[in-house]
């Protein structure tokens, strides 16, 4: 069991997300930077799921810590890792490591610093962070207050089960992430993006001004939606029926409110793009510039206020090879005993 002593900014419970809640309008949330909490488990022999769009497993609940600055306390001896942003982490103040799997005994405190590099760390347990399952999965979606540790960020107080071991945890001690692996966790950040199917509603200028721009991270973002500060876009005149019938007069309006998968690059008014986070709603009904790809919706997640961020176009065979090559890199040729 670990008890919280300090919460930090947000911290949550969250694991791989929710398969097929979609169509009920419900976000799959889970881990904003799955890659960094699949490593994690995966650093202390965890079922490490996903990623959604080819599997259904959403693997061992983490917990996801926003900007730093959690503090807990085992109550039993625990094999726990640590991985995502660049942050001080130390037990009863000695330094831990990162990207490692490590014993936190019966009686100490782990305690987390403010990110230095990145926005997001993950802390993975070994048996995993053990909270009721919410249609498949034990992510926490804090608007809809459902999931995770009763639906809400941790506080001061909060005792989190953990779930019963699968192996022998002495063995796991020391596992680490192979270094040439490491991600990088600084600005300027490349985020890869398919074309959206509105794109040919906008000009040939914003959308050439769109993929130039170095956008900056408006600090109003979050889980639901990433703002991005920068130039604004124009659309063309003479637009179909379709995309303005009954759905008012901006331009950045239209008519049906289509599907809006995780990743979705809509541009209200053609200003400030918002690309939809793990907890953002299913439909909506603004113009789609482009979609970021499924791996690299982990590299945004580490994004911090105000850093810049370029997007890069991308082919949809390029999205999947790179998914494929993600897929692979989670698994025990990545670690180093």
């Amino acid at each position: 069991m670990l008890e919280v002593i300090d919460g930090g900014l947000q911290t949550t419970v969250q694991d791989m997300g929710r398969q097929g809640s979609m169509a009920l309008g419900i976000p799959p949330s889970g881990a904003q930077d799955a890659f960094s909490l699949r490593i994690a488990n995966l650093l202390v022999g965890n079922p490490t799921g996903g990623p959604l769009v080819i599997r259904d497993d959403p693997g061992s609940a983490g917990l996801e810590i926003l900007l730093g600055r959690l503090k807990v306390r085992a109550l039993k001896d625990l094999v726990v890792a640590l991985t995502g942003a660049k942050l001080d982490v130390t037990i009863d103040g000695a330094p831990a490591p990162r990207w490692q799997a490590f014993w936190l005994r019966a009686g100490q405190t782990l305690a987390c610093g403010i990110t230095r590099e990145g926005a997001r760390a993950y802390l993975a347990v070994h048996g995993g962070i053990d909270v009721p399952v919410y249609l498949g999965s034990r992510a926490t979606h804090m608007r809809g207050q459902f999931g995770g540790f009763e639906g809400r960020v941790l506080r001061q107080g909060d005792r989190l089960s953990i779930g019963p071991a699968r192996l022998d945890v002495a063995s796991l001690v020391g596992r680490r992430l192979r270094p040439d692996l490491l991600p990088r966790h600084a600005a300027p950040w490349e985020v890869r993006v398919v074309r959206g199917p509105e794109a040919d509603t906008f000009t040939e200028q914003s959308e050439t001004t769109f993929y130039a721009t170095a956008w900056k991270l408006n600090p109003k973002s979050d889980r639901t939606g990433m703002r991005f500060i920068g130039p604004a876009l124009s659309f063309r005149p003479g637009r179909p029926r379709y995309l303005i019938d009954d759905a008012g007069q901006d331009p950045s309006n239209i008519a049906i409110d289509p599907g809006a998968p995780l990743g979705t690059i809509q541009v209200p008014s053609g200003v400030e793009p918002i690309v939809l986070g793990v907890d953002s709603p299913t439909i909506g009904g603004y113009a789609r510039i482009g979609t970021v790809i499924s791996t690299d919706m982990a590299t945004l997640g580490q994004a911090r206020p105000f850093e810049a961020v370029r997007f890069v176009r991308c082919t949809w065979v390029a999205a999947v090879a790179a998914l494929r090559e993600q897929h692979a890199l989670i698994s025990e040729s990545s670690v180093l005993a």
